[in-house]
């Protein structure tokens, strides 16, 4: 027997599944279109997504969709998996609970890999958090770091990783939630699709008026320039702040990764409304505490707000820029005489070993060590900041096996080894 729902929590939230559908419609169909226009390149990325900002018909609008529609879609399936809650779907519906929770997850996920596809310095700085936090984790935050970068260092493997995770592997686990739930039944009346219809023309309004954000390129950005996250992830970001270390990979991946399984597990829990009521809560007052907190941080502070200000407006000067072609270089074998007069000696000695004779990159064992071709687009990494690397690699974000080579080699040495590799290209 289907529990009593309560009449006011259905009248507000009974068509947020509606909603939800059509969100992950407007999803797909945007994916797909940007899509066709996107290289997960380091070299190219940003270039491509200007592109379509500048030169597509309609681009702007589509990538605002697709962007403002990452946001309210982890909204409006918040707001469904409350509305399961209220109605005890957990008791009387347990696929619709256990679909609404691993959309939550998924959302959220496809989120998260997205937001680094620009590679704008917004989108550099999100996946140096997420690699922070996934090297964090206990016992398997090294191996989780190395798989998430696909090396010891972001690259254009690791953009081509998280370009493969936003694009096929969760859209093909949401396709298959959804498919699941319509098998067993679930269908949507016309109050669902009207309402769907009405959140979707605000969405379409709304990226008309804001565009979606884009920085400075990871080449050209500052080091005065204050990254922020979208909007679903601004609780994260000012919670990080007040957690150290290893304990923020814990609240930031493992904590999340626990509550999601525990929801899912609800149906066949003790006492179920009490802890669902609790985890639905506290997520719900910590979430809106920390957005509200960022926010108005941001808002108190001078200097940020300043800053914020000056970035907003370098922005908008931009767009009214006519768009810019990347510029293609064509080179010879990395390594060659042609291409830039072979490896220098103590590079075949101390760094061909890992690096590969010609900067390809090598495997030690279980080790994959990062290949150095492209290096020099990288935040960080002109000829003198691969000198001081050599010299500090710490103060690089670089961690063992790389080792400081200041006591091996001479000044004049690293700087010829640095200039080397910041010729080498693909």
């Amino acid at each position: 027997m289907t529990p009593p729902i309560e009449k006011g929590i259905r009248g507000w939230l009974d068509v947020t599944g509606g909603i939800v559908g059509v969100l992950l419609l407007v999803q797909f169909v945007t994916g797909v279109l940007l899509a066709f226009y996107y290289v997960p390149s380091v070299d190219h990325a940003y270039t491509t997504v200007a592109y379509v900002e500048k030169v597509v018909s309609s681009g702007a609008w589509i990538r605002a969709l697709h962007h403002y529609g990452s946001q309210w879609l982890s909204l409006f399936v918040f707001l469904h998996v409350l509305r399961l809650f209220f109605t005890r779907a957990y008791i009387a519906h347990r696929i619709q609970w256990i679909v609404g929770i691993l959309l939550l997850g998924f959302v959220m996920a496809a989120g998260g890999t997205g937001y680094s596809l620009p590679w704008d310095a917004r989108a550099f700085f999100s996946t140096r958090i997420a690699e922070g936090l996934m090297a964090g984790l206990p016992f398997v935050g090294r191996m989780a770091r190395l798989w998430l970068l696909g090396g010891s260092d972001i690259s254009t493997i690791t953009l081509s990783r998280f370009f493969a995770l936003h694009v096929l592997v969760i859209p093909a686990c949401l396709i298959a939630v959804v498919v699941w739930r319509v098998f067993r039944g679930e269908m949507f009346g016309p109050r669902h699709a009207i309402a769907g219809g009405l959140v979707f023309l605000l969405l379409a309004f709304w990226s008309l008026k804001y565009r979606a954000p884009l920085g400075p390129s990871v080449v050209d950005m500052t080091a005065d320039y204050l990254p922020r996250p979208g909007a679903q992830f601004l609780w994260l970001y000012q919670s990080l702040k007040y957690l150290p270390g290893g304990l923020g990979s814990v609240a930031g991946v493992a904590l999340p990764g626990l509550v999601l399984l525990i929801l899912v597990l609800l149906p066949w829990l003790k006492q179920q409304r009490l802890i669902g009521g609790a985890i639905l809560g506290v997520g719900l007052v910590l979430v809106v505490v920390m957005t509200t907190a960022s926010y108005v941080s941001d808002h108190r502070n001078p200097q940020t707000s300043r800053q914020l200000a000056i970035q907003a407006a370098h922005e908008d000067v931009w767009r009214r820029e006519p768009f810019k072609p990347a510029t293609i270089t064509l080179t010879a074998t990395p390594g060659s005489e042609s291409a830039s007069g072979g490896p220098p000696e103590m590079y075949t000695k101390f760094c061909a070993t890992c690096h590969g004779p010609n900067g390809e990159g090598a495997r030690q064992g279980r080790l994959n060590f990062p290949p150095l071709l492209d290096v020099s687009t990288k935040p960080r990494r002109t000829v003198d900041d691969i000198v001081g690397l050599l010299k500090d690699p710490p103060a690089y974000g670089l961690q063992p096996p790389m080792r400081s080579f200041s006591n091996k080699l001479t000044e004049q040495q690293m700087r010829e080894i640095s200039e080397w590799i910041v010729k080498l290209k693909r």
